[in-house]
């Protein structure tokens, strides 16, 4: 299956989303996108690359992320991109290939998918925490509830050996 050829602006930040991601790069022209490689090739030298639009979105979908009042825009971002080529510095939480092309548009490196993945992991973390929570104080509960049960055996059983002593202590007096 071909991709239809569809033309971008130079400079455009393009965006694949995949299974639990989305992947970032700039349009440079000619068909061909400034990306952070990532993971995608571990043992290359430099993780920052030039690809087609092909390789870059694998079949998949291509939207544009667009900026209100971008700092940078057109041939000043492909610049921007250039000037990163020789970087080594991957990192998937705080410089990944949406950091890099933030960065190249606006002047700031940010990952809104990062920020919304900390967010989630944090929300597990507090659900998690209040069941955990939830957990101690409910075998809390049933342990003291388990003890309680049996102190009052332990107590039913106590008054029963003194009640029948005492009927046996009675019957024996009235034998007498």
């Amino acid at each position: 299956m071909q991709q239809q050829k569809i033309r971008f602006p130079l400079g455009s930040h393009l965006i694949v989303k995949h299974f639990g991601y989305s992947h970032h790069g700039i349009y440079v022209g000619r068909g061909r996108i400034i990306h952070y490689s990532g993971f995608a090739h571990l043992f290359k030298k430099r993780p920052i690359e030039i690809t087609s639009l092909e390789k870059f979105s694998y079949g998949k979908n291509i939207t544009v992320q667009t900026y209100h009042n971008p700092r940078y825009s057109g041939r000043k971002v492909v610049r921007r991109m250039r000037s990163r080529m020789n970087e080594n510095n991957y990192h998937l939480i705080v410089n990944n290939c949406e950091h890099l092309c933030t960065w190249a548009i606006t002047g700031v490196e940010s990952s809104p998918q990062v920020i919304r993945m900390m967010n989630r992991l944090t929300t597990i973390g507090y659900v998690s925490s209040i069941m955990s929570y939830m957990n101690s104080m409910l075998l809390t509960i049933t342990t003291t509830s388990f003890a309680l049960v049996l102190y009052i055996k332990k107590k039913l059983r106590d008054k029963s050996r003194t009640q029948m002593a005492d009927v046996f202590l009675e019957k024996k007096q009235h034998k007498n």
